[in-house]
């Protein structure tokens, strides 16, 4: 944690524990009250007990105010700086690292496990330490009242400390499982969201069902038995809670009858003995969270273990645009997808062709610097991309998938981000050049118009072209397309093919393609 949060942080276990310390005080006015009011009749210290618990109440009521201030102050300021960590650096690992994690399973490490982890120290972690801090004065209070008597009440507690550990570990264990299904539960939800249109063109609404029922049989089973853990916890406290008590009314009544022992101070000291014993019980149950909750950490620490990609280096001069590949070898989880690879891209169009599983796709992406070769070298006009400075690299490269990857909002913020330098002119102008103008006229909000989720509400042409303006205006020497026409229809291809005709004198461009049709004859082609 920061400087400040530790500040802020130790001043929650001083208000945590000044607030409670104020309710030390107050069985010792009992104990006046009884013994020197009611019994002694002296009635001079009335006044001063009224007055000394009214001033009680409202500083207590004050410093419980702040507590709970900071507290949530505390907690919804790591949430906010743990999160955005873990995005950064999910955003800047490794292509590699990100396949290798469902994307459901990583909205809830950077959600849900760090809204468990925050707790953990804003809230479960003061109450801990200031429940053991409210046993000390108790303790001491009661040793100095009757020592016996304080001896015999607290012999319970050895046995509930094993018994909590014990507990603890079991409930450890068991919520690693749990916070793991529930992760696979969040990609499992995503993958069908997203193939809602097939389930229902397949009829697979059972299958679906089926699925997701599996799952959450395997939570519920396994949360059940943090259930009964927490119940058997629960359980242990009450029967814990209870025998002090019998015991002391035991001993010390009798101890009150012989005369050994003042109605007052057994009155004082039954009143410690709660205060004793609550924060033991509240420990006990703060100790279960943070077991419960331990995990959570753990799986926020794998994606702060995530190696950032930090490719240093200088910066790529562009003039002719040419793009080499010099015996390049690259494997995918060993499986090898190039081997020996020579190819050369020049200004102008370049189109890929082959049979699938062939290795277009990978080019693009070993282009865009996405992933590195293991064997050979990318050169961009002589200069290795391996040895340029990754960010600047990605300035000059221009992409379009065959999926658009759009989000919801307006077709004006889902082409502006290609370059946020840019301006409305520069929006029109490439709304101009791919052709989409007539579409943004016909709507009433014109470039305000909300597209949806992932572009839902146009058709697979309008998305693939608001994708295409928004790489071109980014102005990159370099522009690259995976597929990019491969689920549009004849209309909208043309139009993308009569756009990329227009600026092919400009860029390099490289195309990934399985309709030959549209390959312009005069044009570089590579077939894998």
């Amino acid at each position: 944690m920061k400087r400040i949060h530790w500040l802020v942080f130790l001043s929650i276990l001083g208000l945590s524990i000044l607030s409670f310390s104020f309710s030390f005080i107050t069985p010792i006015f009992f104990k006046v009250l009884i013994d020197n009011i009611f019994i002694n009749k002296q009635l001079y210290f009335l006044n001063t007990v009224i007055i000394g618990m009214i001033c009680i109440f409202i500083i207590s009521s004050i410093t419980s105010y702040f507590n709970n201030y900071l507290m949530g102050k505390l907690e919804y300021k790591l949430y906010k700086e743990i999160s955005e960590k873990l995005f950064y650096i999910i955003q800047a690992s490794s292509m590699k690292n990100k396949w290798s994690n469902d994307t459901g399973d990583l909205l809830i490490r950077v959600i849900g496990n760090v809204q468990i982890a925050t707790k953990i120290v804003s809230r479960i972690l003061p109450q801990i330490v200031t429940s053991l801090f409210t046993i000390i004065f108790p303790f001491i209070i009661m040793s100095y009242l009757n020592l016996y008597l304080a001896l015999v009440t607290i012999s319970p507690c050895v046995l509930f400390i094993f018994l909590n550990l014990y507990l603890g570990k079991k409930i450890e264990l068991n919520q690693k499982k749990v916070l793991t299904i529930y992760g696979a539960i969040f990609a499992l939800l995503k993958e069908l969201f997203s193939i809602i249109p097939v389930i229902k063109a397949y009829n697979l609404n059972n299958w679906a069902c089926e699925k997701l029922e599996n799952i959450n049989n395997d939570y519920y089973s396994n949360s059940m038995i943090f259930t009964k853990i927490s119940s058997v916890n629960a359980s242990l406290n009450n029967l814990f809670s209870a025998v002090p008590v019998i015991l002391f009314i035991v001993i010390g009544g009798r101890m009150v009858i012989d005369g050994s022992l003042t109605i007052g101070t057994f009155t004082a000291f039954l009143s410690y003995i709660s205060m004793f014993f609550t924060p033991i019980s509240q420990i006990s149950s703060y100790w279960a969270l943070y077991k419960s909750s331990t995990p959570a950490i753990d799986r926020i620490n794998e994606v702060m273990d995530m190696e950032i990609e930090k490719r240093e280096g200088g910066n790529l001069n562009i003039q002719e645009g040419e793009i080499v590949f010099k015996d390049v070898e690259f494997a995918y989880n060993q499986n090898i997808i190039l081997k020996n690879f020579n190819v050369h891209f020049k200004k102008g169009l370049n189109y890929i062709i082959g049979e699938n599983g062939a290795g277009k796709s990978t080019i693009i992406q070993l282009i865009c610097g996405l992933y590195l070769p293991n064997k050979g070298e990318i050169m961009i006009d002589n200069q290795n991309i391996s040895e340029i400075r990754q960010k600047n690299l990605f300035e000059n490269i221009s992409v379009v998938f065959s999926n658009p990857y759009l989000f919801s909002g307006s077709i004006y913020e889902n082409i502006i981000i290609g370059n946020l330098g840019a301006n409305k002119n520069d929006v029109v102008d490439v709304c101009k050049l791919v052709e989409l103008e007539s579409f943004i006229e016909k709507q009433q909000e014109g470039y305000e118009y909300n597209i949806g989720e992932s572009g839902q509400l146009l058709s697979s042409g309008e998305r693939q072209k608001i994708a295409l303006a928004r790489a071109l205006i980014k102005k990159s020497p370099i522009l690259l397309l995976d597929e990019a026409t491969k689920s549009i229809n004849e209309e909208t291809r043309k139009s993308m093919n009569k756009t990329l005709n227009k600026i092919k004198n400009q860029r390099t461009i490289v195309v990934v393609t399985h309709n030959l049709a549209e390959i312009e004859t005069d044009s570089n082609i590579i077939k894998l």
